[in-house]
């Protein structure tokens, strides 16, 4: 094995333990604010943006606009969003955050940030930037290999 192939080992170890991680922390974050780990990502990012319709959505999280449809219906049916028609384009909702909607965002964003602010307690204070940067980098590479078909895992039977 050349001694890329090892830190290529090394570094899929450590994300099989960071994948596993993050999942037991994103869900019980999301759990413990009484939606679920789906409603989580639409009440942040309807809050990001204000107001926005489900088509935005759907491709701002980047999901089939049916499956964030249910998601969009169980969270209006739970009180946490409105929909009304767009007056400028009448087959399109506008989605936006009631005020328990507002409610629930503001607890998760300040749960998480109280968790991810103990979390950095852990890491010494001048790599902080340096953690920030290299998830950032790490998030669009796997962003991009993701929607390039060419890079599928395993589609490429020449390593085996």
């Amino acid at each position: 094995m050349t001694e890329t192939d090892v830190s290529i080992r090394e570094f899929r170890k450590n994300l099989r333990v960071l994948e596993r991680e993050v999942e037991l922390s994103m869900t019980s974050e999301a759990g413990c604010c009484g939606v679920t780990f789906a409603q989580c990502h639409l009440l942040l990012e309807v809050e990001r943006s204000g107001h926005t319709s489900v088509t935005e959505l759907a491709s701002i999280l980047e999901l089939d606009k049916s499956t964030l449809s249910r998601t969009v219906d169980t969270a209006h049916r739970a009180g946490l969003i409105d929909r009304t028609v767009d007056p400028t384009s009448r087959r399109q909702q506008v989605i936006s955050l009631t005020e328990k909607g507002r409610e629930t965002a503001a607890t998760i964003n300040g749960q998480c940030d109280a968790s991810y602010t103990r979390l950095f307690d852990f890491i010494p204070g001048d790599e902080h930037q340096m953690v920030v940067r290299a998830v950032a980098l790490l998030a669009d590479a796997m962003r991009q290999k993701r929607r390039n078909p060419e890079s599928a895992c395993c589609a490429d039977k020449s390593y085996v």
